[in-house]
């Protein structure tokens, strides 16, 4: 019985140790996939819906993106800083409340 618990022991007391030795996961790279974070929202505003675009970068790069919609396919472009939230109206007056934002970024510089 002794020799199990101690070999379970050195088994576990191993795995423990290759855990502590695994290099930490790495930093994803500041590409637009892993930054920019992209939420449509509808605000009912009396006589229809304005369609705005939430746009959040979390990462330490600057994005330039395009933004529009299956709504309003005429882009916008904007400039989203470093760990900055904005906000891109991209329709007034809507009478449709669902809408596709579609936006493409390009990271910039730090």
């Amino acid at each position: 019985m002794k020799t199990r618990w101690l070999a379970c022991t050195l088994v576990l007391t191993g795995i423990g140790l290759v855990i502590a030795a695994s290099p930490a996961a790495a930093t994803p790279p500041d590409t637009a996939a892993n930054c920019i974070r992209v939420a449509p929202e509808a605000r009912y505003r009396g006589l229809g819906y304005n369609h705005i675009v939430h746009l959040t970068n979390v990462c330490k790069s600057s994005a330039e993106c395009d933004v529009s919609t299956d709504v309003n396919p005429d882009a916008q472009h904007v400039t989203v800083a470093a760990g900055e939230h904005i906000e891109v109206t991209t329709f007034m007056g809507s009478p449709a409340r669902v809408f596709v934002p579609k936006v493409e970024c390009k990271m910039g510089s730090k």
